[in-house]
């Protein structure tokens, strides 16, 4: 069954010659000339207009990130691998393009499916539409990625030029060399977060005991108190809200990571869920937890070492 999108965001680059935009995927290349230097690869089941005037997109391409999503770049004007998969973009005069990124979303029964986790529009990003389309490929070096989308966005800008885009983008994979400034993953924790069958262990647990609403927050990746460029986004993560300060039983569960989306909770079954010692302090915690959190069953196990990130 056919799945539409509708995306309530900026996509669509109009581009001045000589123009250079940031993609901060890996470290720019110097560029000779101003003419594309890529191999065509018509779209021919898209169809993108601008401004009702029909655009032909000469080719798209995919690579896998240095996160483990992947990016897909449509154009149209026929751009290289080299082109598009540096930290700096250039833009070609008269082009079109916009850019989507594809990760595979966790579902409940422990599958996964395709999801739109990030759009990239002149420098600015925004991600987590955690939206499920049809989509092949992962962006493998020469083979297709593929995935069906439709949307209707006016540019950003005085233009206020509108693209509508329909039908199924076919990117071929592009080959990018590993980032080497990607910071490594904090040691595990004891703790451990398991939802919907993938367990992975805590490596970063945040404690804020100021506001009215107490917050522990349990990361699996590479976050920390400041952030660092490059770090790997955690997978999963958990974070247990307490609605009352003195009372030890906690009133929401939010799950999210880059494999999942932002889904809270207030409904799960408080017996099945406990933290200790109580009242909260940094140091070490314990959490015991065997929950469903919007239809998503949730494991939390273990000692973890809990920290009070300093106030900006």
């Amino acid at each position: 069954m056919r799945t539409s999108l509708m995306l309530s965001l900026v996509l669509l680059s109009v581009a001045c010659k000589d123009k250079d935009v940031a993609t901060g995927d890996k470290p720019a290349s110097s560029k000779k000339g101003h003419t594309p230097a890529g191999t065509p690869r018509p779209q021919d089941k898209l169809t993108v207009t601008l401004d009702g005037k029909p655009v032909a997109m000469a080719t798209a391409l995919a690579w896998k990130t240095w996160d483990g999503q992947v990016r897909v770049t449509v154009s149209s004007v026929p751009v290289s691998c080299d082109e598009v998969t540096g930290d700096m973009r250039r833009i070609h005069d008269g082009e079109v393009s916009f850019d989507i990124q594809l990760a595979h979303a966790l579902q409940p029964d422990g599958t996964r499916k395709p999801m739109l986790a990030q759009t990239y529009y002149s420098g600015s990003t925004t991600g987590m539409l955690r939206v499920v389309v049809p989509s092949t490929g992962d962006g493998t070096p020469g083979q297709p990625t593929t995935a069906e989308v439709e949307f209707e966005q006016a540019a950003a800008g005085e233009s206020k030029q509108v693209i509508k885009v329909k039908g199924t983008i076919d990117a071929l994979g592009c080959a990018v060399p590993p980032r080497k400034d990607v910071p490594p993953l904090p040691p595990p924790m004891a703790g451990t977060i398991e939802i919907a069958g993938v367990k992975l262990p805590v490596r970063f647990a945040k404690l804020d005991t100021s506001r009215d609403w107490p917050k522990l927050e349990l990361y699996t990746g590479a976050e920390a108190c400041k952030d660092v460029a490059f770090a790997p986004r955690s997978e999963l993560e958990v974070a247990l809200t307490w609605f009352d300060k003195a009372k030890p039983e906690v009133g929401q569960v939010t799950i999210d990571g880059s494999i999942l989306g932002n889904l809270a909770d207030q409904t799960f079954d408080e017996k099945k869920l406990t933290v200790t010692p109580f009242p909260l302090a940094p140091g070490e915690i314990e959490i015991t937890g065997d929950i469903v959190v919007s239809n998503y069953p949730v494991k939390l196990a273990g000692k973890v070492t809990a920290v009070v990130c300093p106030k900006e």
